[in-house]
């Protein structure tokens, strides 16, 4: 026996007279097909009369929406879901407007954009999974609170742009492109290194990297170890036990930075415990930096010293339950992690 349209309004009327919200309802029978328009339609409907029972229509059969129109639709999606909806419907000779309703009401289709992720092979993704693991059971509980996390990040000049999120409220483009200025661009822009370290409990200072001088193994050590990691023992934890995390850059995982951190007596993450290729799993990837980017390089700087006191001051204003949030997501992340067997989860 088929599930029918009525019995579809039967169960938005009934979760309606529940107190549920219309866009609770579609959340919850969405696998039913049924669209947010049908929902709104649905209770409004009951609304006005008490019925169930869809308006009257013309009585004018589809012209245009047909099974068989549909169901070719549904095959050259299923053969290539990447296809344009403007280029589909000059293939099929049907208006974009047919195309969209073919694809949004009649197959409850909707576009996603395409994700981007880092490079990774069988290799990597089984050592991802063996160190999200281990990691997850050193650890447990609240243990992770202790990580002093830290990241390295290229910053330009040039104003930060979300194409997706950015957007103008105005009545034409061309009124757009007048009330605000164009993004521009720029052939290799002037741009700095900047360290950061972050821990539940607060920021490091901003660290610069010196324009021009390689970041070797002695150079980290004498100016971001030395300057910046080792008096967060008495600062940022209080003489309480915490833990230094880092990457396996060339300088990170030298034999000489390791043993400079163990004769210091700082517990750290060594290179071979931490997954490579892992920005989803640096609070500083996957969350700070982009909101200090989006802070600091709102608007383009003239210079890089312009760069340098908009980052300190971001970075100094940055709201610590944002990091926190970002740092308890963490753990969240391992269990993702390991449920894709060391593959991309976001």
């Amino acid at each position: 026996m088929e599930w029918t349209l009525k019995e579809d309004r039967v169960a938005v009327i009934a979760l309606h007279r529940c107190g549920y919200a219309p866009i609770q309802i579609f959340n919850i029978l969405k696998n039913l097909n049924i669209t947010k328009r049908f929902v709104y339609r649905t209770i409004k409907r009951y609304n006005e009369d008490s019925s169930v029972d869809d308006w009257s229509r013309s009585g004018r059969p589809q012209s245009v929406r047909t099974p068989a129109v549909i169901k070719a639709v549904k095959a050259r999606i299923q053969r290539n879901p990447k296809r344009k909806q403007k280029l589909l419907a000059l293939q099929m000779g049907l208006s974009r407007t047919t195309v969209k309703r073919v694809l949004n009401e009649d197959l409850g289709l909707r576009a996603y954009r395409t994700k981007t992720g880092h490079r990774l092979n069988a290799r990597l993704m089984d050592l991802r999974l063996k160190r999200c693991r281990a990691l997850l059971k050193r650890y447990a509980g609240k243990k992770y609170r202790e990580i002093l996390f830290s990241d390295e990040k290229i910053f330009t000049v040039e104003e930060s742009y979300n194409k997706q999120n950015d957007k103008v409220y105005t009545h034409s483009s061309k009124e757009a492109s007048n009330r605000i200025p164009r993004v521009q661009r720029g052939h290799f822009p002037s741009s700095l290194m900047v360290w950061l370290g972050v821990s539940y409990w607060g920021l490091t200072e901003v660290h610069f990297c010196e324009k021009g001088v390689k970041t070797n193994a002695v150079v980290y050590q004498n100016t971001v170890l030395t300057n910046l990691v080792e008096p967060v023992s008495h600062t940022m934890f209080n003489n309480k036990h915490w833990v230094f995390q880092q990457d396996s850059a060339p300088a990170h995982r030298a034999k000489s930075t390791q043993d400079w951190l163990a004769a210091r007596e700082i517990d750290f993450i060594r290179h071979e415990g931490w997954p490579s290729s892992s920005p989803d799993l640096n609070p500083l990837d996957y969350k700070i930096w982009q909101h200090l980017e989006e802070k600091a390089c709102s608007k383009p700087h003239p210079n890089l010293e312009s760069l340098k006191t908009s980052l300190i001051k971001a970075a100094a204003d940055i709201d610590m339950d944002l990091v926190r949030a970002a740092i308890d997501d963490w753990p969240r992340r391992l269990k993702a992690c390991i449920q894709n067997h060391g593959g991309h989860f976001e």
